[in-house]
């Protein structure tokens, strides 16, 4: 049994909406008869700050050379037997990108941009992919700030601040899909927020298509918000009428794997785990959310591979 939520209801209610059988995420006016779906292409969708290769870690931290082979261990577990695997990453420096495509091979690619100067300086949030069974349609890195097409600085953010958007076609069945990944400010709360309502002005409009293609189908957004659930970012990202869903909320409670928190620290004093990182869903669509997890990121070597844990879901998406 699946269920469909009614968009005129709102959010808590949509919640208690929720029982324990697969989530039907919002449809299109004109419902289609789930009955006469012909096939379904499944999907996995991870987000992962891997923390930036710093020169001065702090305590707990170990340097990027330590860390790189177990984070390109995880990503290639957490992507084995998932040929249309999306991973949004956030926090790489250009040279931390080219070792996490040689730990996962030549089938990967990726897109993403440094948010210093729209090329390779700066932190990238980028989105790998397998090219073997995706095209990128078109990709671009955007600003989080007033003028969001070159490098900038948004409200009181202490940093630059971007979203990488990608548009794939599936190369098989010419399924499309659009996935952003991005990073909000961890210093400026009206820079979180403000760009929460630029990333909805994004997702809004990549979600109407390009030229003469029709519209993707799903829209998908990974990130760390820098936000609690609490904070405004992430009330402005779910709002009634954003058009997004934390993907968390529709799967039952007891059928999420594993942690609540995504943000561990390294262990340092005077920071605090806390939930920052998410995977949202654009409406109106007919898609299956089949799983959600917050993975581990550490094991008994007690090494962080990051100072944040992999957010994973899977679903599954009308071809």
């Amino acid at each position: 049994m699946t269920q469909q939520f009614d968009l005129s209801t709102d959010g808590a209610s949509r919640r208690a909406a929720i029982d324990d059988q697969d989530v039907l995420l919002p449809s299109t006016p004109m419902k289609p008869d789930l009955h006469t779906q012909a096939t379904f292409m499944t999907l996995r969708i991870v987000t992962y700050n891997i923390r930036y290769a710093t020169e001065h870690p702090v305590a707990g931290e170990r340097h990027w050379d330590v860390r790189c082979p177990k984070l390109g261990a995880q990503l290639s577990f957490l992507t084995s037997g998932h040929e249309n695997a999306f991973l949004c990453l956030q926090e790489g420096l250009h040279s931390q990108l080219q070792d996490i495509r040689a730990q996962l091979g030549d089938a990967w690619s990726y897109i993403g941009q440094g948010r210093d100067d729209g090329d390779k300086a700066g932190e990238h949030s980028p989105i790998f992919y397998r090219s073997q069974f995706w095209n990128c349609e078109r990709t671009e890195t955007r600003w989080l700030s007033e003028t969001p097409a070159k490098p900038s600085r948004g409200w009181d953010a202490s940093q630059n601040r971007i979203v990488t958007i990608g548009e794939f076609s599936h190369k098989m069945t010419g399924t499309r899909v659009v996935v952003m990944s991005t990073h909000f400010d961890d210093a400026g709360a009206k820079a979180r927020q403000a760009s929460a309502k630029l990333l909805i002005n994004f997702a809004n409009e990549w979600d109407r298509g390009h030229g003469q293609r029709d519209r993707p189908s799903v829209v998908l957004v990974a990130g760390d918000l820098n936000s609690t659930p609490d904070g405004g970012a992430y009330q402005a990202m779910t709002e009634l009428g954003s058009g997004m869903f934390d993907i968390s909320e529709l799967v039952p409670e007891s059928k999420r794997y594993g942690n609540y928190l995504t943000y561990t620290t390294f262990g340092e004093a005077g920071e605090l785990p806390q939930r920052l990182d998410y995977l949202f869903i654009k409406e109106p669509r007919t898609a299956v959310v089949k799983s959600f997890g917050v993975l581990a990121n550490s094991f008994d070597d007690q090494i962080r591979v990051s100072d944040h844990r992999p957010v994973v879901a899977d679903m599954e998406i009308t071809l």
